[in-house]
């Protein structure tokens, strides 16, 4: 389930116009990387876009609409990352309910807990690997406090997650999927974060906490469907 992400700012029917608008929300990306959401002013975007600042006010007359628009030219090329853990998770999870005439609980257990651990741990390096981009998730969740219109669109955005998280877990059979769902993003930001604001990664203690948490989910489960 993928929350609709809509645009506020004036659109564009022209090529020309749509590459210029693009311009600007990659500009307004790379003055939140270089100094917050604090940098991003009309004619700092118009620079940073080499464009009229004329531009950018026909565009995004608020700065809050372009501050808006750029998280969710943000999200779109962004969400693929969460599309990419989902697949592998259901593929697990089919391939394992295919063997299930020769395979136990027990076993189909464990082999959840190794393989979906892994997959979890990959994703998060992937994250952290991207800097820039989680720099720039922070900073968006940061504002979302002070800007209503942000907040609403972030909390669109983290639901999408949770919901595809907790669907998996309902696949599963799990009675508190919402609750799992919740652990499961809980760690994964957890150590996105973290791994962002130190100079090396611990993949071992990484691993290591990501089993944890999933092997208490998986193993609450009475009969993995």
């Amino acid at each position: 389930m993928q929350v609709p992400l809509t645009y506020v700012g004036r659109q564009s029917n022209r090529s020309d116009g749509q590459a210029r608008r693009v311009a600007i929300l990659e500009a307004t990306l790379r003055l939140i990387v270089k100094e917050g959401i604090r940098g991003v002013r009309h004619r700092a975007v118009a620079t940073e876009a080499q464009v009229p600042l004329s531009s950018t006010t026909y565009y995004f007359d608020d700065i809050k609409d372009l501050i808006s628009d750029s998280l969710t030219y943000f999200a779109e090329k962004n969400l693929w990352m969460n599309k990419v853990l989902e697949q592998k998770s259901y593929g697990l999870l089919e391939g394992l309910m295919k063997a299930k005439q020769t395979t136990n609980a027990l076993q189909i257990k464990s082999i959840i807990i190794k393989e979906l651990s892994l997959f979890i741990c990959e994703h998060i390096k992937g994250q952290v690997a991207l800097r820039d981009d989680r720099i720039l998730e922070a900073a968006f969740h940061e504002e979302a406090l002070r800007n209503p219109q942000l907040a609403t669109a972030i909390r669109a955005l983290d639901s999408t997650f949770l919901t595809s998280i907790k669907q998996f877990f309902i696949a599963m059979g799990s009675d508190t999927a919402k609750t799992d769902a919740n652990q499961i993003l809980s760690v994964i930001k957890f150590f996105e974060y973290q791994y962002l604001i130190r100079e090396a990664m611990d993949e071992e203690q990484l691993l290591t906490t990501v089993q944890a948490t999933v092997s208490y989910i998986v193993n609450a489960i009475k009969n993995p469907s």
